[in-house]
């Protein structure tokens, strides 16, 4: 193995650890993300640090340099990595879909509820005040009261 390739991978190392360090420290990264990136550095250093082991897994394995060894597991560690994402985007792309339908059958069970209330005429069979009258129903639609404003209904009957 040359030395450029040890350097590289030593630089490599240093950077991952670093770069996911301030990751953590930034609570800008998931606990197992973060264990798998530091294993990956420490991996990325001992291949650097010790040339030795990586002839040594190259003679076992049967491969023709320690530069395809060093290549053959970055590629398998990093299409774990992706196989493990695709697994979790699978997973929340069935829960965005769940969680949309019931946000659409209960927005139109309210939808319903809301246009039965509207169609009913305002005050009928409110119930009458002591001195003769009626109580006020405010409407059920957000958009009347927005930003502290009175209803036109309500102004009407005031």
């Amino acid at each position: 193995m040359s030395n450029t390739l040890r350097y590289l991978l030593l630089i490599a190392a240093v950077v991952t650890a670093v770069w996911i360090l301030r990751k953590i420290r930034k609570f800008k990264v998931k606990m197992e993300d973060a264990i798998f990136w530091i294993i990956f550095a420490v991996l990325l250093a001992i291949l650097g640090i010790f040339p030795q082991a990586t002839f040594w897994l190259t003679q076992k394995l049967g491969v023709m340099s320690p530069a395809n060894l060093i290549f053959l597991v970055v590629i398998f560690l990093l299409m774990e990595k992706v196989f493990t994402l695709s697994l979790l985007v699978s997973q929340l792309e069935d829960k965005v879909t769940t969680m949309s339908a019931e946000l659409a059958l209960r927005s139109h069970a309210t939808g319903s509820a809301v246009l039965k209330e509207e169609s009913a005429p305002q005050n009928a069979g409110s119930p009458q005040n002591a001195d003769g009258s009626q109580n006020i129903v405010a409407p059920q639609n957000a958009d009347a009261t927005k930003n502290g404003q009175v209803p036109a209904e309500l102004k009407a009957e005031a």
